[in-house]
């Protein structure tokens, strides 16, 4: 299983054919820690990933708060941390996190990490995405920064 952060459920959400339902298909199950859900929820009236995601299959929502460890909790935000803290605590190897401080953080404690754009590559690969320049496009039109060398090199990467 794989845990994911906020912004990647929201973009991935906005931009993969089939929304976090397709997520599952392509990566197998995930984990929504409920800071995420909480954070989610809180974001409603200008994103509806949260009404859309509850009940899709292969998304599994934990209905409690984590005890985070105080060194990520004072270092990274509280869905970051959470994502972390439950891979760590469910013995689940990958995380999802675009944050480059809370990705470090996960790497040095032993756990693979994938971000947005490396979601959109395997997605490229497996056929369910057709571009991962639109979906780049797509993405930076709905506000997320992509750093120019990242996107460019996520689309020579995906062969575009």
């Amino acid at each position: 299983m794989t845990v994911i952060n906020t912004s990647p459920a929201i973009h991935l959400h906005a931009v993969l054919p089939g929304g976090l339902g397709s997520l599952a298909g392509l990566i197998g199950e995930v984990i929504v820690p409920w800071e995420v859900g909480q954070e989610l929820a809180a974001g409603h009236a200008k994103d509806a990933t949260w009404q859309e995601i509850q009940s899709l299959p292969g998304i599994h929502h934990r209905s409690h708060r984590m005890v985070i460890h105080p060194l990520l909790s004072a270092q990274i935000d509280m869905g970051e941390a959470a994502v972390i803290q439950t891979a760590l605590d469910e013995a689940h190897d990958a995380v999802i996190l675009d944050d480059l401080k809370a990705r470090r953080i996960a790497q040095t404690l032993g756990l693979q990490v994938t971000g947005t754009l490396g979601i959109l590559l395997q997605a490229k690969q497996s056929g369910l995405l057709p571009s991962v320049s639109a979906a780049i496009a797509a993405l930076e039109k709905r506000g997320m920064w992509i750093a120019p060398a990242l996107a460019a090199k996520a689309v020579h990467l995906a062969g575009e």
